[in-house]
């Protein structure tokens, strides 16, 4: 059972199975090593989808390449981590991400210095509150804007902004909550945090207490009796989020309560500061330095600073909260029964709040992929490439009775030079062959020309003509006869066309298909292909199958390299030379893969389906009588949508068995041809014989 519930739906069962080893048939085989980018692709594909459901915008999805990611406000970038456990929160995350693109202003983000700058007399005051000894701005402007109030106005803005797309989601897309839920779990939910909440731990009047307590207000453990916090609670407002529209009211609801915590905090005494070469004008004083000011165990200072005792230690704890005029609760008394921190805990407290302040920030960290698997990744997605799952019952000899197999077919369904370039396959090659290839292509162009001229039928409209009918148009050869009291001065003519045609050739290039045998079967799907193009109304998709290495697996291939409804015959020309032979005859498997293509695209259309192979089906357990049973049922569910089917044995110098005809016809039946496809008059025949019965 996967851990990641909310995918268990879309997921395989074997998606994060990182076995070394894998079961093909019954027999045990290595898995590849490294990252599967099959998987990948489905994955990057699948989040991409939900990311335009949620958003229902075009946004791209993408794997991080190098480095650390953040959303850039244009493209979602997610992790090549395929770990159960993080699956579901890298979804809520894309999730997450996507929206921001959807509804958050970047500009306004990228303008918030100049913004903040445009408070001058704010950040007058503010300098004044810390001591700074010149109020001029022009001694500390830069300082003050980008340096101390900049970055907490943007972890404001992040927490506000976040729980307003939140809002959007949960209202929008309910059905994705829980991919949602699962990433809030991993970086808020997480049971540290819970004890930190519920401890006196960040309890004192500084920003990482604030931030902290503020970050965290959606969990049940919040404690709204510390840091005047409930103020903020309904400065906020989290039932009526939705009242902010857009990024603008977010910012300056964040200044809001920036100004407020201001209020709340001690002073840092610049002055002090900058007698020690620390102050605005040498550099300014970041987070760390304000964390200094407020005493090593993080206590505030009193406006009038905190004494040293005798042995260096600050002065803290209850006194110097009433020295400030406020306690834990801002008026509340502190509940009873706190959690108390260790170390240990404190440091994984600490370690908590940095993960949540880089989800802030977005700042997560994100595993990459190379460049070289991201091309992979890319030639694969542009080709359509899916993995489809198919069944067959295979005969279990020792038991006499049919066993249910499974197996994963891979499914190109547009075949592409990146493809060839990328990604690794044995049933093309970018090198050997490519000229003899071509020549096969010519070839078949050639006796294609020939072919589109013998094809008449298809190209026939006949029509009949009946007269002397006492309804219809006027005859005008009996208009003459109309004055003798002749009636049937009429005639009608009906006209007899083809209904639009689709032709699918398939083609087997095993191993056993070697030298001739493919070479005719390539030339003549290629004739078939031009004829048709000079055929009205006739589309032609030319596929090539095989059990082969495929992207680092060893699975069924089943690769759609023309489809003249997409492709033109340059697409022939350019891509079938780079087609090789390779591995076992999956036969009915690849059938079985697209049959659903292979019907639907028939609805409506005169349909045929021309095999070409030298027999035999076998791929690891699909083999025998089981496997040419189950390619036999995939004719038949052909033949019973009105598929005319026709299978070519490409026979070799050797002719063809009593054993191989046996086989072609316990799959094929009357459908099985033997001729020679070399000699374009056999093919153009036995095609026009087709046609006929449909005509």
């Amino acid at each position: 059972m996967l851990k990641s519930s909310n995918s268990s739906f879309w997921l395989d069962n074997d998606f994060f199975n990182d076995d070394q080893y894998d079961m093909l048939g019954e027999d045990i085989v290595a898995k590849p090593k490294g990252k599967d980018p099959m998987k990948l692709a489905g994955y990057r594909r699948a989040i991409g989808n939900f990311v335009r459901i949620v958003t229902g915008e075009a946004i791209p999805v993408k794997f991080n390449t190098s480095g650390d990611s953040y959303t850039d406000g244009k493209t979602v970038t997610i992790s090549a981590s395929l770990k159960d456990k993080d699956f579901d929160p890298a979804v809520g995350l894309a999730l997450h991400e996507g929206s921001h693109i959807k509804l958050t202003d970047f500009d306004t983000l990228r303008g918030l210095q100049d913004w903040i700058k445009n408070h001058d007399s704010y950040m007058i005051s503010l300098a004044e509150k810390h001591g700074a000894k010149d109020s001029s701005l022009d001694n500390f402007d830069r300082w003050w804007s980008s340096e101390y109030i900049l970055p907490k106005m943007k972890t404001l803005i992040n927490i506000i902004e976040d729980r307003r797309i939140d809002a959007w989601v949960y209202k929008n897309a309910p059905g994705y909550k829980g991919y949602y839920q699962a990433l809030y779990e991993k970086y808020f939910n997480a049971k540290i945090i819970d004890k930190g909440l519920k401890s006196d731990e960040y309890t004192n009047y500084d920003w990482d207490s604030f931030i902290f307590r503020i970050c965290n207000l959606t969990n049940p453990n919040r404690r709204l009796d510390v840091l005047e916090l409930r103020t903020i609670w309904n400065m906020i407002d989290l039932k009526n989020i939705a009242r902010l529209k857009n990024t603008n009211e977010v910012r300056d609801l964040a200044f809001k309560v920036f100004q407020f915590i201001e209020d709340q905090i001690p002073s840092l005494e610049l002055d002090k500061e900058e007698e020690k070469g620390n102050g605005p004008g040498e550099g300014g004083q970041g987070e760390d330095e304000e964390n200094e000011c407020s005493g090593g165990n993080g206590e505030p200072k009193t406006p009038e600073g905190d004494a040293e005792s005798d042995d260096g230690s600050k002065a803290e704890g209850e006194e110097a909260k009433k020295g400030d005029g406020r306690n834990l609760g801002g008026g509340n008394e502190a509940p009873k029964g706190l959690d108390e921190l260790n170390d240990r805990q404190k440091y994984q407290l600490k370690k908590a709040i940095e993960k949540q302040e880089k989800f802030q920030n977005e700042e997560v960290k994100k595993t990459g992929i190379s460049k070289k698997m991201q091309k992979q990744m890319t030639a694969l997605e542009n080709s359509g490439t899916e993995m489809k799952e198919v069944e067959y019952e295979s005969q279990n000899y020792w038991e006499n009775k049919g066993h249910v197999r499974k197996e994963n077919v891979a499914v190109i369904h547009n075949f592409t030079k990146d493809l060839v370039n990328n990604v690794e396959c044995g049933m093309w090659d970018s090198y050997w062959g490519i000229e003899r290839n071509k020549e096969n292509v010519s070839e078949g162009i050639r006796r294609g020309i020939v072919l589109g001229k013998k094809l008449k039928v298809r190209s026939e409209q006949r029509d009949t003509k009946f007269s002397r009918l006492r309804s219809g148009k006027i005859d005008k050869r009996m208009i003459a006869n109309a004055g003798f009291g002749a009636e049937a001065i009429f005639e009608k003519i009906e006209s007899f066309a083809y209904n639009p045609g689709i032709i699918h050739i398939s083609i087997d290039n095993s191993g056993s298909m070697s030298g001739m045998r493919f070479n005719n079967a390539v030339k003549t799907a290629v004739a078939i292909a031009k004829a048709s193009s000079m055929i009205d109304n006739m589309d032609c998709v030319i596929s090539f199958r095989a059990g082969s290495n495929f992207s680092g697996n060893d699975c069924p291939v089943m690769l759609i390299a023309y489809d003249s409804r997409k492709h033109g015959m340059n697409q022939i020309k350019t891509l079938l030379p780079y087609v090789q032979i390779s591995g076992v005859t999956p036969e009915g498997l690849c059938f079985d893969a697209i049959m659903k293509e292979i019907v639907s695209s028939s609805r409506g259309k005169d349909a045929y389906f021309v095999n070409m192979s030298d027999g035999m089906p076998y791929y690891g357990n699909y083999c025998g009588d089981s496997a040419r049973k189950h390619t036999r049922e995939q004719v038949k569910k052909m033949t019973r949508e009105g598929i005319k089917v026709i299978s070519y044995f490409i026979t070799g110098s050797n002719g063809i068995s009593d054993g191989e005809r046996s086989a072609f016809d316990s799959m094929y039946g009357k459908e099985a041809q033997y001729i020679d496809t070399s000699k374009i008059n056999e093919v153009a025949k036995s095609m026009n014989k087709k046609f006929l019965e449909i005509a």
